[in-house]
């Protein structure tokens, strides 16, 4: 968990939590503990909060474009909860260990 959340960059847009990602790498090793235990019952009971699923699209400008008409002229940014792509990043890592583990994948 701690490996995971010391890979997050440290300048990008907020997610809707409003948690930088650089206060999560400053305080990994105290939250980490807390965020294993949540992912463990997440993944044992199958179950992932309703709340953790918002996701907002922002629409911003390509600097240096001529026709903004044109729909390539703007990039989609996806906010999402920052611990959200923590926990789905740690089960995912699960996932595919165990897959590793007893050779399901070719």
């Amino acid at each position: 968990m701690a490996r995971t959340i010391s890979r997050l960059l440290n300048n990008i847009v907020l997610g809707l939590n409003r948690i930088l990602n650089k206060a999560l790498k400053t305080y990994r090793l105290l939250i980490a503990p807390w965020l294993i235990d949540i992912a463990r019952v997440c993944f044992t009971i199958g179950y992932y909060p309703r709340l953790r699923r918002s996701i907002m699209t922002v629409i911003l400008r390509k600097e240096g474009k001529a026709d903004y008409l044109i729909l390539g002229s703007y990039c989609p940014i996806a906010l999402e909860n920052t611990l959200s792509k923590i926990l789905e990043k740690v089960i995912a890592d699960y996932i595919a260990d165990t897959a590793k583990e007893y050779a399901l994948l070719l």
